[in-house]
Protein backbone atom coordinates (compact mmCIF):
# COMPACT_ATOMS: atom_id res chain seq x y z
CA UNK A 1 0.00 0.00 0.00
CA UNK A 2 1.75 3.24 -1.48
CA UNK A 3 0.04 6.45 0.36
CA UNK A 4 0.49 9.73 -0.98
CA UNK A 5 -0.35 12.96 0.56
CA UNK A 6 -1.31 16.17 -1.58
CA UNK A 7 -1.11 19.64 -0.87
CA UNK A 8 -4.64 20.48 -1.66
CA UNK A 9 -7.53 18.86 -3.95
CA UNK A 10 -6.39 20.44 -6.95
CA UNK A 11 -2.72 18.51 -6.98
CA UNK A 12 -4.40 15.60 -5.89
CA UNK A 13 -6.70 15.82 -8.86
CA UNK A 14 -3.94 16.30 -11.39
CA UNK A 15 -1.64 13.60 -9.58
CA UNK A 16 -4.48 11.15 -9.94
CA UNK A 17 -4.79 12.44 -13.48
CA UNK A 18 -1.45 11.63 -13.99
CA UNK A 19 -1.99 8.40 -12.56
CA UNK A 20 -4.56 7.32 -14.77
CA UNK A 21 -3.29 8.52 -17.76
CA UNK A 22 -0.37 6.48 -17.43
CA UNK A 23 -2.45 3.39 -17.38
CA UNK A 24 -4.37 4.45 -20.11
CA UNK A 25 -1.15 4.79 -22.03
CA UNK A 26 0.32 1.32 -21.06
CA UNK A 27 -2.44 -0.72 -21.16
CA UNK A 28 -4.70 0.25 -24.37
CA UNK A 29 -8.46 -1.84 -24.98
CA UNK A 30 -8.75 -2.80 -21.00
CA UNK A 31 -11.43 -2.05 -18.90
CA UNK A 32 -11.38 0.88 -16.57
CA UNK A 33 -13.90 1.37 -13.25
CA UNK A 34 -13.92 5.35 -11.91
CA UNK A 35 -16.60 6.25 -9.23
CA UNK A 36 -19.20 8.63 -9.62
CA UNK A 37 -19.11 11.41 -6.82
CA UNK A 38 -17.89 15.09 -6.14
CA UNK A 39 -13.97 13.51 -5.61
CA UNK A 40 -13.26 12.10 -9.01
CA UNK A 41 -14.63 15.43 -10.61
CA UNK A 42 -11.20 17.33 -10.67
CA UNK A 43 -9.42 14.71 -12.35
CA UNK A 44 -11.92 13.60 -14.78
CA UNK A 45 -11.51 17.48 -16.06
CA UNK A 46 -7.75 16.87 -16.27
CA UNK A 47 -7.99 13.68 -17.96
CA UNK A 48 -10.58 15.56 -20.28
CA UNK A 49 -8.04 18.16 -20.93
CA UNK A 50 -5.32 15.53 -21.42
CA UNK A 51 -7.82 13.91 -24.09
CA UNK A 52 -8.62 17.08 -26.03
CA UNK A 53 -4.93 17.97 -26.20
CA UNK A 54 -4.05 14.49 -27.78
CA UNK A 55 -2.37 13.44 -24.89
CA UNK A 56 -4.47 10.24 -24.08
CA UNK A 57 -6.83 8.21 -26.11
CA UNK A 58 -10.01 7.86 -23.67
CA UNK A 59 -11.47 6.38 -26.22
CA UNK A 60 -9.02 3.86 -26.72
CA UNK A 61 -10.67 2.17 -22.87
CA UNK A 62 -13.43 -0.36 -21.84
CA UNK A 63 -15.51 1.05 -19.03
CA UNK A 64 -17.78 -0.14 -16.46
CA UNK A 65 -19.56 2.08 -13.56
CA UNK A 66 -19.48 1.75 -9.97
CA UNK A 67 -22.80 1.63 -8.72
CA UNK A 68 -25.99 3.53 -9.24
CA UNK A 69 -28.87 4.83 -6.80
CA UNK A 70 -31.86 2.19 -8.07
CA UNK A 71 -34.96 4.10 -8.81
CA UNK A 72 -32.58 7.27 -10.84
CA UNK A 73 -31.76 7.81 -14.23
CA UNK A 74 -29.74 9.47 -16.44
CA UNK A 75 -32.27 12.60 -16.21
CA UNK A 76 -32.45 12.80 -12.63
CA UNK A 77 -29.25 15.21 -11.22
CA UNK A 78 -27.06 13.07 -9.12
CA UNK A 79 -27.59 10.08 -11.10
CA UNK A 80 -24.46 8.11 -10.81
CA UNK A 81 -25.26 7.61 -14.71
CA UNK A 82 -25.58 11.46 -15.32
CA UNK A 83 -22.58 12.62 -12.97
CA UNK A 84 -20.03 10.45 -15.38
CA UNK A 85 -21.54 11.28 -19.09
CA UNK A 86 -21.59 14.72 -18.08
CA UNK A 87 -18.52 14.79 -16.52
CA UNK A 88 -16.44 12.37 -18.94
CA UNK A 89 -18.34 10.09 -20.61
CA UNK A 90 -19.73 12.17 -23.14
CA UNK A 91 -15.85 12.10 -24.92
CA UNK A 92 -16.17 8.55 -25.39
CA UNK A 93 -17.91 6.17 -27.60
CA UNK A 94 -21.49 5.00 -26.50
CA UNK A 95 -20.84 1.41 -26.73
CA UNK A 96 -17.27 1.74 -24.30
CA UNK A 97 -19.37 2.25 -21.86
CA UNK A 98 -21.66 -0.23 -19.31
CA UNK A 99 -23.19 1.79 -16.12
CA UNK A 100 -26.14 0.00 -14.08
CA UNK A 101 -29.73 1.16 -15.30
CA UNK A 102 -31.38 2.43 -11.83
CA UNK A 103 -35.01 2.58 -13.86
CA UNK A 104 -34.52 -1.00 -14.77
CA UNK A 105 -36.16 -3.11 -12.50
CA UNK A 106 -34.76 -6.42 -12.90
CA UNK A 107 -31.43 -5.97 -11.37
CA UNK A 108 -30.58 -9.41 -10.97
CA UNK A 109 -29.86 -9.46 -14.71
CA UNK A 110 -28.19 -6.51 -14.86
CA UNK A 111 -26.04 -7.86 -12.31
CA UNK A 112 -24.94 -10.73 -14.32
CA UNK A 113 -24.70 -8.67 -17.31
CA UNK A 114 -22.34 -6.64 -15.39
CA UNK A 115 -20.26 -9.67 -14.37
CA UNK A 116 -20.15 -11.32 -17.94
CA UNK A 117 -18.97 -7.88 -18.99
CA UNK A 118 -16.03 -7.89 -16.89
CA UNK A 119 -15.05 -11.81 -17.14
CA UNK A 120 -14.58 -11.38 -21.09
CA UNK A 121 -12.20 -8.29 -20.67
CA UNK A 122 -10.26 -10.29 -18.14
CA UNK A 123 -11.67 -8.42 -15.24
CA UNK A 124 -11.00 -4.67 -14.55
CA UNK A 125 -7.72 -3.21 -15.37
CA UNK A 126 -7.65 0.17 -12.97
CA UNK A 127 -10.42 1.05 -10.85
CA UNK A 128 -10.80 4.55 -9.30
CA UNK A 129 -12.39 4.69 -5.94
CA UNK A 130 -13.49 7.00 -3.22
CA UNK A 131 -14.52 6.62 0.13
CA UNK A 132 -17.75 7.25 1.57
CA UNK A 133 -18.06 9.21 5.21
CA UNK A 134 -18.97 5.36 6.59
CA UNK A 135 -16.77 3.85 4.60
CA UNK A 136 -18.10 2.53 1.78
CA UNK A 137 -16.37 1.46 -1.53
CA UNK A 138 -19.18 2.20 -4.46
CA UNK A 139 -22.20 0.42 -2.72
CA UNK A 140 -20.18 -1.64 -0.24
CA UNK A 141 -21.64 -0.65 3.02
CA UNK A 142 -20.90 -1.51 6.24
CA UNK A 143 -21.11 -5.28 6.50
CA UNK A 144 -20.95 -5.71 2.88
CA UNK A 145 -21.28 -9.91 2.43
CA UNK A 146 -17.81 -11.07 1.37
CA UNK A 147 -18.84 -12.36 -1.82
CA UNK A 148 -17.62 -11.82 -5.91
CA UNK A 149 -19.90 -10.14 -8.35
CA UNK A 150 -22.10 -7.59 -8.17
CA UNK A 151 -25.72 -7.36 -6.13
CA UNK A 152 -28.14 -4.68 -4.36
CA UNK A 153 -27.53 -3.58 -1.18
CA UNK A 154 -30.31 -1.64 1.35
CA UNK A 155 -28.26 1.62 2.18
CA UNK A 156 -26.67 2.45 5.03
CA UNK A 157 -28.50 5.05 6.96
CA UNK A 158 -24.90 7.29 6.63
CA UNK A 159 -25.19 6.92 2.63
CA UNK A 160 -28.91 7.82 2.86
CA UNK A 161 -28.14 11.16 4.81
CA UNK A 162 -25.63 12.61 2.75
CA UNK A 163 -27.05 11.80 -0.34
CA UNK A 164 -28.76 15.11 -0.76
CA UNK A 165 -25.79 17.13 -1.34
CA UNK A 166 -25.70 15.08 -4.76
CA UNK A 167 -29.65 15.66 -5.39
CA UNK A 168 -29.81 19.31 -4.63
CA UNK A 169 -33.36 17.89 -2.16
CA UNK A 170 -34.53 15.08 -0.70
CA UNK A 171 -34.47 11.93 -2.65
CA UNK A 172 -36.32 8.65 -1.46
CA UNK A 173 -33.45 6.34 -2.77
CA UNK A 174 -32.99 2.89 -0.41
CA UNK A 175 -31.08 0.84 -2.81
CA UNK A 176 -28.00 0.70 -4.50
CA UNK A 177 -26.77 -1.71 -6.95
CA UNK A 178 -23.00 -2.23 -6.84
CA UNK A 179 -19.77 -4.05 -8.47
CA UNK A 180 -19.04 -6.13 -5.61
CA UNK A 181 -15.82 -5.20 -3.35
CA UNK A 182 -14.79 -8.67 -3.71
CA UNK A 183 -14.31 -7.93 -7.53
CA UNK A 184 -13.02 -4.64 -7.52
CA UNK A 185 -10.15 -5.93 -5.31
CA UNK A 186 -9.08 -8.19 -7.78
CA UNK A 187 -8.67 -4.83 -10.28
CA UNK A 188 -4.91 -5.08 -11.38
CA UNK A 189 -4.31 -1.28 -10.18
CA UNK A 190 -6.52 0.48 -7.73
CA UNK A 191 -6.22 4.05 -6.92
CA UNK A 192 -8.17 5.54 -3.76
CA UNK A 193 -8.77 9.18 -3.40
CA UNK A 194 -10.14 11.44 -0.68
CA UNK A 195 -10.28 14.67 -0.06
CA UNK A 196 -11.67 16.79 2.77
CA UNK A 197 -11.20 17.53 7.12
CA UNK A 198 -15.08 15.43 6.56
CA UNK A 199 -13.54 12.46 5.74
CA UNK A 200 -10.39 12.92 7.99
CA UNK A 201 -11.72 10.23 11.12
CA UNK A 202 -12.81 7.45 8.67
CA UNK A 203 -9.59 7.86 6.65
CA UNK A 204 -7.55 7.14 9.70
CA UNK A 205 -10.07 4.25 10.72
CA UNK A 206 -9.51 2.67 7.69
CA UNK A 207 -6.03 2.95 7.36
CA UNK A 208 -4.47 3.22 10.80
CA UNK A 209 -7.54 0.62 12.19
CA UNK A 210 -7.81 -3.37 11.34
CA UNK A 211 -8.89 -4.04 8.09
CA UNK A 212 -12.72 -4.70 9.17
CA UNK A 213 -16.19 -5.22 6.60
CA UNK A 214 -17.71 -2.87 9.00
CA UNK A 215 -15.29 -0.33 7.15
CA UNK A 216 -15.10 -1.42 3.23
CA UNK A 217 -12.36 0.79 2.91
CA UNK A 218 -10.05 -1.25 4.80
CA UNK A 219 -10.31 -4.27 3.29
CA UNK A 220 -7.65 -2.94 0.68
CA UNK A 221 -5.03 -2.29 3.03
CA UNK A 222 -3.10 -5.38 1.56
CA UNK A 223 -3.76 -5.12 -2.28
CA UNK A 224 -0.71 -5.70 -3.64
CA UNK A 225 -1.22 -2.82 -6.28
CA UNK A 226 -2.73 0.05 -4.54
CA UNK A 227 -2.18 4.03 -4.28
CA UNK A 228 -4.04 6.09 -1.39
CA UNK A 229 -3.84 9.75 -2.68
CA UNK A 230 -5.20 11.58 0.08
CA UNK A 231 -5.14 16.10 0.41
CA UNK A 232 -3.57 17.04 3.45
CA UNK A 233 -7.20 17.78 5.30
CA UNK A 234 -7.72 13.79 4.35
CA UNK A 235 -5.05 12.67 5.56
CA UNK A 236 -4.35 15.24 8.47
CA UNK A 237 -5.32 12.18 11.87
CA UNK A 238 -3.26 9.79 10.07
CA UNK A 239 -0.34 8.23 11.99
CA UNK A 240 2.67 9.47 9.83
Amino acid sequence: MVVKILKDYNELSKKAAEKAAGYIKAFPDTLVCFAAGNTPLGMFRELVKMHEQGEIDLASMWYVGLDEWMGLGIDDEGSCVKVMYDAIYRHIPKERVCMFDGLNEDADKQCREMEILIASHGGIGFALLGVGMNGHIGFNEPGTPDIEGCFTVALDDVTKSVSKKYFGKERPVTTGITIGWRTLYKAHNVVLMSSGKEKAPIIKAALDGPRTPDITASLFQNHNNITIMLDEDSASLLQR
